[in-house]
C-alpha cells in the first residue's frame, strides 16, 4: 500500500509531464526579451548582434511586423503574407537586433511600413527588436 507521501511522489512527476506535453507550441521568452528585462549591459551584449532564434509568432501586425514570444518581440522586414506566415506558426528568425528608434524606422530599416505598422512601432519606441534577414516556417508534427 502507498502512503500519502509515497502518492505525492508519483503524482508530481506524471503533473510535471502533462504540463510541459501543454506547453508544447506556446510562446516562450525571447533571447532579445530576456537582454532588454535584464541590466543595461546585457541590453548593450545584443545591440547590433546577429541572433537565431526559435519561436512562436503571436502577431501580425501588418505586412512587415509580426511578433514572436511571449513577450511580443517584433521582428521586421519580412513580408508574412508574401511567406503565408500566420498568428501561432512556429517560425526560426534570424537577423540584427535593433533599438526601435522612430527616426530609424523607415529610413534605418528600409523597409516602407504601413501605418498600422508604424504606430505599432512607435509604441514600443526603445525596445528592442529584430530586423529580419531570414524567416522560416517550422513544420510541426
Amino acid at each position: 500500500m502507498l502512503t500519502s507521501s509515497k502518492k505525492k511522489m508519483f503524482a508530481l512527476p506524471a503533473a510535471a509531464a502533462f504540463a510541459s506535453a501543454l506547453m508544447v507550441g506556446c510562446a516562450e521568452e525571447t533571447p532579445v526579451q530576456e537582454a532588454q528585462e535584464g541590466d543595461a549591459a546585457a541590453t548593450a551584449a545584443i545591440l547590433n548582434e546577429t541572433v537565431t532564434m526559435q519561436n512562436e509568432v503571436t502577431e501580425i501586425v501588418g505586412p512587415n511586423v509580426f511578433t514572436v514570444g511571449e513577450d511580443d518581440t517584433p521582428v521586421v522586414g519580412v513580408d508574412a503574407s508574401a511567406q503565408d506566415i500566420q498568428d501561432g506558426d512556429m517560425v526560426q528568425v534570424t537577423g540584427t537586433v535593433r533599438q526601435i528608434l522612430e527616426t530609424d524606422i523607415e529610413s534605418g530599416w528600409g523597409v516602407d511600413f504601413d501605418d498600422d505598422e508604424t504606430s505599432y512601432l512607435i509604441e514600443r519606441e526603445l525596445d528592442l527588436g529584430v530586423v529580419a534577414e531570414d524567416v522560416q516556417v517550422i513544420e510541426q508534427d
